[in-house]
């Protein structure tokens, strides 16, 4: 039915713009519904639940997001990649059945994806392990190799044939002369032994020849108990006559380390005078962390090595291991021995040591395929049916490249050695993924 002119007229005129409008706000309603349902069909609820083989899109920035339409996301604006069977959040049976482990589960990667993240695993075997303990040390003195000139009788130092400290020294050299009277008089006692005993004659009783002789060997013995040597002894009974003074010799070879001797000096019985130390033979004291002490054992070989020499190198072994732990720095103490025949090196000088620790055949895993998480060791282990399978590994001793596997893994399987901290994030991103849909269910 045709409108009349002059409806026809004032529609065009009054009533058109009215329509317009009303027409955009349904058009605006209907749309906002659209995606307010598609929000909701593209949300992570739907998408767990959607059926199988529909097509799924999500965001690689935001994988929370999860969409049946291809788009961009609403949140960054990034293109939406679609989710391959393979790669879908929703939890499997692995996920479903209790593999988690401390907010981690297993995940399924596919062949791609590994390839693309450069995924490498290596397998869990028996090792023979061993590893180089790098160390410092210290030279020192050989107590062995001491030595004290105290005289055990008073007197005064009369002449000095050593006179100053680190000065080198020989075997039987002169050092200094004193004078005592109380080896003056025992020097005296024993020439009127030594003639008494010329003396006797043929005929004398066998009582008085024993007496003699008595006296005779207490006045050598009280010299002796002065550390007056033999040799000086035979030139005392050779000259027939005491001398005032005592000539003191060194009884080994090295160099004066202390010197408390001055000519005029008086000095009371026992005094040290002089002290002296052989150079030729030096202990190496070296510093061992605690947890390091129960691989070293004496007679083990090592190597002493001295930077500022060239890195010159010297064979040495193990020869006594301090029984203390120093309380503040947790560490031990060993001890080496090196010849040191044209003393070139000398006491408080600084040495490093190397010794190689031998810890035996153990089940081991390569040192990148575990993460320390500060509580715990954690693993990958790539399973038959190609999932990674977070396990917690305890570990026993570690070398340079290896953990000794103690529990939580099994000789033959294999773990995650590259790209472990990729799977790490995505097996912890895809659990707290899971948490949360568990969370939102309970709460509908």
């Amino acid at each position: 039915m045709k409108l009349p002119m002059k409806i026809m007229k004032r529609y065009n005129t009054k009533t058109r713009p009215m329509l317009v409008g009303l027409m955009v706000m349904a058009m605006a309603i209907v749309l906002t519904g659209v995606m307010a349902g598609g929000c909701k069909r593209g949300g992570p609820s739907d998408a767990a639940h959607s059926t199988p083989g529909k097509r799924k899109y999500h965001c690689p920035m935001h994988p929370t997001y999860v969409s049946d339409r291809l788009g961009d996301c609403p949140i960054c604006n990034m293109k939406l990649v679609e989710i391959k069977d393979s790669e879908a959040t929703v939890p499997d049976k692995h996920e479903a059945t209790g593999g988690a482990l401390h907010g981690r589960i297993p995940i399924a990667l596919s062949p791609e994806k590994r390839q693309l993240i450069g995924l490498k695993t290596d397998v869990v075997e028996r090792r023979n392990l061993s590893r180089v303990l790098r160390t410092a040390a210290l030279l020192e003195h050989d107590e062995r190799r001491y030595a004290k000139i105290a005289p055990r009788f008073a007197g005064w130092v009369r002449q000095l044939h050593v006179n100053f400290t680190g000065a080198p020294i020989e075997k039987d050299q002169p050092l200094f002369t004193v004078y005592s009277p109380e080896l003056y008089s025992a020097e005296n006692e024993y020439l009127i032994a030594l003639r008494s005993a010329a003396q006797l004659k043929d005929n004398a009783s066998e009582s008085m020849r024993d007496s003699v002789m008595a006296m005779l060997e207490s006045a050598r013995l009280r010299l002796a108990l002065f550390e007056v040597g033999d040799n000086e002894i035979r030139e005392l009974e050779r000259r027939g006559k005491a001398s005032a003074e005592l000539l003191f010799r060194s009884p080994v070879s090295g160099h004066l380390l202390v010197k408390n001797a001055v000519e005029g000096k008086a000095f009371m019985s026992g005094e040290t005078l002089f002290e002296i130390a052989d150079l030729s033979h030096l202990w190496v004291r070296a510093y061992v962390f605690e947890f390091d002490m129960p691989l070293i054992t004496i007679g083990q070989d090592g190597v002493v090595k001295f930077p500022y020499l060239n890195n010159k190198s010297h064979p040495a072994k193990v020869t006594f291991i301090y029984p203390h732990i120093e309380a503040q720095t947790r560490r031990g103490q060993i001890r080496l021995e090196l010849d040191n025949p044209g003393h070139e090196l000398g006491p408080e000088m600084w040495a490093d040591v190397e010794l190689e620790l031998k810890i035996g055949e153990k089940l081991s895993v390569p040192a990148s395929a575990l993460i320390d998480t500060g509580q715990r060791y954690v693993a990958f282990v790539d399973g038959q049916d190609g999932h990674l399978e977070p396990r917690e590994v305890k570990t026993g001793v570690k070398t340079d490249d290896y953990y000794e596997v103690v529990s939580g893994l099994k000789e033959g399987e294999r773990v995650v050695t590259r790209a472990l901290f990729l799977v790490d994030s995505e097996s912890q991103l895809k659990a707290a993924i899971s948490g949360m849909e568990t969370t939102g269910a309970h709460k509908h």
